[in-house]
């Protein structure tokens, strides 16, 4: 299964990029991943991914190597994400185009976005065949009534939520999703420690995460003063970066604890000090998670926690693999930390416990529980998919354009149309409307419309066919039956010459390939024998006459570089060739080259592309494999020799040397 990750940024170590790239790689083992990152800041990401896990950057803004950072689109505010949300500064115009083109290109089978931003993001952009979830790191109670109101209705088209704790499950479902979006729970995935477990014998209090006012550092360097009063051997040790540094150092200098309080910046992988550390603390007014409680659970080190709502209070075990405190109390706080640090064997004891119980957000654990997910969320999307699905039929009209003919619509409508969008669009490049009209001689309620052939209305490339029927946005539609029986040019002359293939795209839906070309050369057989490759064809858009049909050789690269090769005609649009292997190793001047081939007439300039467009097979690269002529030299070293398709169904031949 081919899975995305679309998040913030994947070059950073905060908590919420740590639990992407934790389940990215417990995924990875069974399924391809790829991490979809919106910006990029760092050459190198501070979490170098696992195995298996590719990070992809959509803008680069590092100083002098891409024109992102110069992009004007950047100055023009996001239209999707609403001013209100705390990240909406990151986003503009630029982030809504490139996220865009990402998602509607990707051909991921499950697309997730991580954050409020980049779920609405996943729910309007994200294709309709995939499944699209939002997995959402930051609790809901952070969010006012109205960003809660107007931050879930960007979300009315993902098939599932996922959030990390069951308070914020119920907070999430509370504020009303659009569209009766399942929640699931998922907590966050923490990899097996690579260090030996915590043996309690240090005298370090330890705490992580960013330095913001709703983690309540302040509140823990209080309630260490007075640890340190009764026990002047221990210190704290405080791991990350923020607004509050600067606030939380003169706390330190002002209760004169400069010699047991330690802010040590951020640390992208923390396992080796948590080990190091006795007992793991957090004063947080709310938590999506608790990450960081997870992370050291698993080194065994216990927990002393605030029942903040979020995660904590589901992770910590009061006196089982920790303690829990109320909110914003400092001396309960200082006292539960004095209970540990004062009691050794309970120290181990809820230490030893802690590292059991954080066995459940482990990679098998959380990996198995995520497939769950997906499960569930592609079940609840079957039983919500109506009984009669639309499709679109195609068929070769007597005048031999591609007719197209809708089924499964229950109603009578007469405002139905079909949309075809074109993949990779050129800039300023519209979508082209066909009014569908009630088909004469069939069942009711069934209608009909005929691809144009006009070039400057389907110009080439690929098409996706869409249904327009008034109510949202055109969605894609699936094939129904394709006959080409009568397949051909639908249009040609010595303008130009059009081909338009309907085909089911990988993703199932239907989509329509078309080629426009001044004049084609259609191979109709292609074969080789006794190092010589014999080629048949059909010229359109013109005929030889008396003239001598030639075949163009041409280097890939090298517009000039090329020879000539006479052929043989009957007068007519009909061609053959012979084309001996050894004259193409005769040409041969790097270690690999590839060979373009063309057909043109003798004292004719116009020349046409030779390829095979007339079938009806849409994957003509892997269809039609010829096999390799080698090709011996004085020198010793063979030259391979072998006809091939590209992916855009045109002929060409790859000459190489034969690798030892």
């Amino acid at each position: 299964m081919k899975i995305e990750f679309l998040v913030q940024n994947a070059y950073a170590a905060d908590g919420s990029t740590r639990a992407v790239l934790n389940l990215a790689a417990a995924l990875a083992d069974t399924h391809e991943v790829r991490v979809v990152s919106v910006f990029r800041w760092l050459d190198r990401p501070a979490i170098a991914p696992a195995h298996g896990v590719r990070i992809v950057p959509l803008l680069d803004l590092r100083e002098g190597r891409r024109p992102d950072k110069q992009d004007v689109r950047r100055l023009t505010p996001s239209r999707i994400i609403p001013r209100t949300q705390e990240m909406s500064w990151r986003y503009s115009q630029l982030t809504d185009d490139k996220v865009e083109e990402h998602l509607r290109a990707s051909q991921a089978q499950v697309i997730v976005g991580t954050s409020l931003e980049l779920a609405a993001y996943v729910a309007r952009w994200g294709r309709p065949r995939a499944l699209r979830l939002g997995q959402l790191h930051k609790l809901s109670t952070v969010l006012s009534a109205q960003e809660q109101s107007r931050a879930w209705a960007g979300l009315g088209r993902l098939d599932a939520v996922v959030v990390p704790s069951a308070d914020e499950a119920a907070a999430v479902t509370r504020a009303g999703l659009a569209g009766d979006i399942t929640v699931h729970v998922h907590p966050d995935c923490v990899p097996d420690p690579r260090v030996r477990p915590a043996d309690g014998r240090s005298r370090v209090v330890m705490a992580a995460g960013r330095l913001v006012p709703e983690k309540r550092f302040d509140l823990l360097i209080q309630a260490f003063a007075r640890v340190v009063g009764h026990h002047p051997d221990w210190q704290l040790r405080i791991f990350g970066t923020g607004p509050e540094y600067g606030q939380l150092r003169a706390l330190v200098a002002e209760l004169e604890l400069y010699n047991h309080v330690f802010l040590m910046m951020e640390e992208p992988r923390l396992e080796a000090q948590w080990a190091a550390a006795a007992i793991a603390a957090v004063t947080s007014d709310r938590e999506s998670f608790g990450l960081a409680l997870a992370e050291a659970m698993r080194c065994g080190v216990p927990v002393v926690s605030t029942a903040c709502p979020g995660g904590p209070p589901e992770i910590v075990r009061h006196e089982i693999n920790g303690l829990l405190t109320p909110v914003d109390d400092v001396d309960a706080f200082a006292a539960a930390l004095l209970r540990l640090v004062e009691d050794d064997p309970a120290r181990a004891a809820l230490g030893h416990q802690a590292r059991e119980d954080a066995r459940a957000y482990g990679p098998e654990v959380s990996a198995g529980r995520f497939e769950s997910v997906i499960r569930a969320a592609r079940r609840t999307r079957r039983e919500a998919r109506p009984a009669a699905e639309v499709t679109v039929s195609c068929s070769v009209a007597p005048s031999g354009l591609i007719g197209l003919r809708l089924e499964g619509v229950r109603d009578g409508r007469d405002d139905l149309c079909l949309v075809l969008r074109k993949r990779k669009a050129a800039r300023g490049e519209q979508p082209v409307t066909l009014p569908l009209a009630p088909a004469e001689g069939a069942a009711p309620h069934r209608y009909e419309a005929l691809v144009p052939s006009d070039p400057g209305v389907l110009t080439e490339g690929r098409w996706d066919v869409h249904l327009d029927t008034g109510e949202g946005k055109p969605a894609k539609v699936r094939p129904g039956t394709l006959d080409l029986r009568g397949f051909g040019p639908v249009a040609t002359g010595p303008a130009y010459t059009v081909v338009q293939l309907p085909y089911a795209s990988e993703s199932g839906h239907l989509a329509l390939r078309t080629w426009t070309r001044e004049r084609h050369a259609e191979a109709t057989e292609v074969w080789v024998d006794q190092g010589v490759v014999h080629l048949r064809g059909l010229l359109y858009g013109s005929d030889f006459g008396t003239a001598e049909p030639l075949l163009l050789m041409r280097r890939r690269g090298v517009e000039e570089s090329g020879f000539w090769l006479p052929g043989v005609s009957s007068g007519g649009a009909d061609f053959s060739f012979s084309l001996p292997a050894s004259d193409l190793s005769e040409h041969l001047v790097s270690r690999h080259e590839l060979w373009d081939l063309w057909v043109g007439r003798r004292h004719d300039p116009v020349v046409a592309r030779l390829g095979r467009f007339l079938t009806d097979v849409v994957d003509v690269k892997s269809v039609f494999a010829y096999p390799t002529v080698v090709v011996p030299t004085d020198e010793g070293q063979p030259v391979m020799v072998k006809p091939y398709y590209t992916a855009g169904t045109e002929l060409s031949v790859r000459v190489s040397e034969k690798a030892e």
